[in-house]
């Protein structure tokens, strides 16, 4: 069963036995998952086949737009529909515990603070801490705060050149290119001594979050 078939199962379950209303929503919402999940996935492609590209690379296309300013873009998307699939899942969390929020004001930590209000028992609670302890949930908060409300997140890129002895058949011209992403991306005086490759990591990310989605649908 592939993700998309998963997330439609448990959000059959979730709305089961729901009044009519409750159930439009939460299998809209989870649909709307899904579609985060989904363009977070498209971003980080672009940025796999952005990769090996310097960043005086020429693309030939239409759009006048370099390497460099693709890269950010699809790194500030990556980012921001990452972390909006939690705060679309807080969407579907309201509806099925009836928390009555105004859906304009819905996000993942609204919905944590009314769990420790008001359903502090309940098992979602526990996830919930867990997850805004977590180290990755953290530094994406942070990332997608940097791109989203102050400026391009910082990425460091080394291109390097490497030549072989002639005459072997593995021989060629290689050009290395390594992006690596800051340590703390609302520092102005960013570091990169984590060594975050920006593809491997934000690849990490997607992962871990798409197990959470799933971990928190489970227990609503």
């Amino acid at each position: 069963m592939n993700y998309s078939e998963t997330l439609s199962q448990l959000a059959e379950t979730i709305a089961d036995k729901q009044p009519k209303s409750y159930k439009q929503k939460i299998l809209l919402y989870s649909h709307g998952i899904y579609a985060k999940m989904l363009n977070a996935e498209y971003s980080h492609s672009n940025l796999l086949n952005l990769r090996d590209h310097p960043d005086n690379y020429n693309i030939t296309d239409d759009l006048d737009v370099s390497v460099p300013d693709r890269i950010h873009f699809f790194t500030d998307s990556f980012f921001a529909f990452l972390y909006s699939s939690f705060d679309v899942t807080a969407q579907v969390i309201n509806q099925k515990l009836r928390l009555g929020i105004d859906e304009n004001r819905v996000s993942i930590k609204k919905i944590k603070e009314e769990l420790d209000k008001r359903h502090p028992t309940h098992p979602l609670k526990k996830i919930l801490d867990d997850l805004f302890k977590s180290k990755y949930f953290k530094n994406l908060e942070r990332y997608r705060n940097c791109s989203t409300h102050r400026r391009q997140i910082y990425l460091q890129t080394t291109t390097v050149s490497v030549s072989e002895t002639p005459g072997y058949s593995s021989t060629a011209y290689l050009t290395k290119v390594q992006r690596l992403l800051c340590d703390d991306p609302l520092s102005l005086n960013p570091s990169i001594k984590q060594k975050r490759e920006l593809t491997s990591y934000s690849a990490d990310l997607l992962e871990n979050v798409k197990k959470e989605i799933i971990l928190i649908l489970k227990h609503i």
